[in-house]
């Protein structure tokens, strides 16, 4: 019985006006305590779901989501958020298994049919992906994420053309939302890019990121400052001496992607996505005031949550969660043997590349090209500061460097944290693995040259990312 559905139901419809404005924090707070107050509505754990997935609290959405879903089966809207949930934890069998549970609801269901064949991309199976596609052709007046997802598998397949057309549908759908032609924006910048056409898709992205709120920015002075030597010395050090984290840090499309999957080919190494975990102990107390108890119990969380993601008999475990550069004084003393590798590529290629992808929430500052020629520098300048000051083994890794010489920093990266090279590393392309970012088809393919300078194909239209770069806009990784 809720204990104040009143109360619940006014919690319920501010935290839900948080998520439109993209405030997580506070959406998380108002709807968690809504649930508390009305335990068995569906509505409130839906949008309680929604937020933990944006959050990065996969294994907390999946929690609630099952809930939601004994209290209203047959609901492919709570259905498609639990999927999501174990896509995050790269439990790729059961997000199929819900999806199709909830295909054989409703057959036309446009966002589970998204998410399926969406996900067949990610895990580099072409061909299921078409094998689905081509049942969408039997569904009267298809919803307008079937002919993106369409429009993503001619894409992959090279067909662009098609691509074009099957995405151009969606603008004058009449049950296009907003979001789905901003998405549709980034799908044409695409195709259209693929096809030499520069300027339409310059125009396709940018009319995309204007439909998003932009985000804040990362304030490099404060966050030195903040983690100045004295500071750090005043945290305790665990004692736990595991080599298996390794952190992957860089800018969105830095070769962070590439540099996971290239190492969790090696067979003694997985890799965990995007995991947000040490952010989300960043923010529970002030660095200042952790005390040797708090620094241990961080790192067994974060083990314990490693083994139940790859189990325990993995001897390293690739972390690459956006924003790195915040958390790394955190890591260092929780994992005074952790190893970290810095992804680096040419500046200017870097922020374009992210700029032309629909990262949605998560990358914020990526929607404009001012504020992704700040975050760069503040990177650097954030990036600078923990090569000074911390004692951990820190690599960096040109993009340029990796595509011109595969092998030889293919073993550099192996060498460095710790493992014997392995062939399998060099044939990362060939593996199956769910692949759950934007970079998830570029790294279904051999190492390739053609994304270097890609800029300059956009050069008449990024004045404003070149002034932000500054001194970085003339930088050669090479």
């Amino acid at each position: 019985m809720a204990k104040n559905p009143r109360k619940a139901a006014e919690l319920f419809l501010k935290g839900t006006e948080a998520i439109k404005a993209e405030s997580f924090s506070v959406a998380k707070s108002l709807l968690t305590k809504a649930n508390e107050l009305d335990r068995d509505n569906p509505d409130i754990m839906l949008r309680l779901g929604q937020v933990l997935i944006a959050s990065g609290f996969a294994r907390e959405s999946v929690e609630i989501m099952k809930k939601c879903v004994k209290r209203k089966p047959n609901f492919p809207d709570s259905m498609i958020l639990l999927s999501q949930g174990y896509m995050e934890l790269g439990q790729i069998d059961e997000m199929h298994r819900i999806l199709d549970k909830a295909l054989a609801w409703d057959p036309t269901h446009g966002v589970c049919i998204h998410a399926k064949v969406t996900g067949y991309i990610n895990s580099g199976e072409l061909e299921l992906a078409e094998e689905f596609v081509k049942r969408t052709y039997n569904i009267e007046n298809p919803h307008p994420l079937v002919y993106m997802c369409r429009g993503k598998l001619y894409r992959a397949q090279k067909e662009y053309a098609k691509g074009v057309t099957e995405i151009s549908q969606i603008f004058d759908h009449p049950d296009s939302r907003d979001r789905h032609k901003r998405s549709a924006r980034f799908e044409m910048g695409h195709l259209h890019d693929a096809m030499g056409e520069y300027d339409t898709a310059f125009e396709h992205f940018k009319i995309g990121n204007s439909g998003h709120i932009q985000g804040r920015l990362l304030h490099a002075p404060t966050m030195i400052s903040m983690w100045s030597p004295e500071m750090l010395s005043n945290i305790p050090q665990s004692e736990n001496d595991s080599h298996r984290p390794v952190f992957v840090v860089g800018m969105p499309r830095s070769g962070t992607t590439l540099t996971e999957q290239i190492l969790a080919a090696h067979p003694k190494v997985a890799g965990i996505g995007e995991c947000s975990l040490t952010a989300h102990m960043l923010r529970r107390r002030t660095p200042t005031s952790l005390t040797s108890n708090d620094i241990e119990s961080y790192a067994k969380e974060y083990l314990d949550y490693l083994d139940e993601r790859v189990g325990a008999d993995v001897e390293r475990t690739i972390d690459k969660h956006i924003g790195a550069e915040r958390t790394l004084g955190l890591i260092s003393r929780m994992f005074p043997n952790a190893k970290v590798i810095h992804c680096l590529r040419s500046p200017i290629d870097s922020c374009l590349s992210s700029y032309f992808q629909n990262f949605g929430v998560n990358v914020p500052y990526s929607r404009d090209l001012v504020s992704l020629g700040k975050q760069y520098v503040a990177h650097r300048q954030m990036m600078d500061h923990w090569y000074e000051v911390l004692d951990l083994e820190i690599l960096q890794s040109p993009y340029e460097q990796l595509v011109d010489d595969s092998e030889a920093r293919s073993r550099l990266l192996v060498d460095h944290i710790g493992l014997e090279f392995d062939e399998q590393c060099l044939r990362f392309h060939e593996s199956k693995k769910h692949i759950g970012t934007a970079s998830s088809v570029q790294v279904r393919k051999p190492i390739y040259k053609s994304s270097r300078e890609r800029w300059r194909n956009y050069e008449k239209h990024i004045g404003p990312l070149i002034e932000q770069l500054g001194e970085y806009a003339d930088l050669e990784l090479e």
